[in-house]
C-alpha cells in the first residue's frame, strides 16, 4: 500500500490531505472520507488503510486547515464554551447568549 500527504491548494492556503491507494496499476474506485468533529487522528488512518487495502484510492482531508497544523481540537467544557465568541448572524441562528456574539461579519 502507498501512503502519502499531499497539499491541495485552495483560495485560504494548502490543505494537508492523507492519501492510501494499492500498490498495484488501477484504475481505484475513490473514497473520500470527511473527518469528525476532533480532527485527523490514528482512528481515521487505520479506516484509510483498511478501505486502501482492498482496492480504492482514499482522500482524507484536512478539514481545519485554516487552523493550522498544530491546532488541536477537544471537547470543550462549560467553562470554556462560555469564553467562545461566536459569528453574530450564527448565534442569533443557533441562540447563543448575547454575550457571546461578536459584531464582526463571518
Amino acid at each position: 500500500m502507498i501512503e502519502t500527504t499531499l497539499d491541495i491548494s485552495t483560495k485560504d492556503g494548502a490543505m494537508g490531505t492523507f492519501i492510501c491507494h494499492p500498490e498495484r496499476d488501477g484504475p481505484f474506485p475513490a473514497v473520500l472520507i470527511l473527518m469528525d468533529a476532533p480532527g485527523i487522528r490514528g482512528e481515521l488512518r487505520d479506516m484509510a488503510r483498511r478501505l486502501a487495502s482492498v482496492g480504492y484510492y482514499v482522500l482524507l482531508p484536512h478539514l481545519y486547515y485554516r487552523a493550522g497544523l498544530d491546532a488541536i481540537y477537544a471537547p470543550m467544557s462549560w467553562k470554556t464554551a462560555r469564553s467562545v465568541t461566536v459569528c453574530a448572524p450564527y448565534a442569533r441562528k443557533w441562540r447563543f447568549p448575547r454575550s457571546w456574539r461578536t459584531s464582526a461579519l463571518c
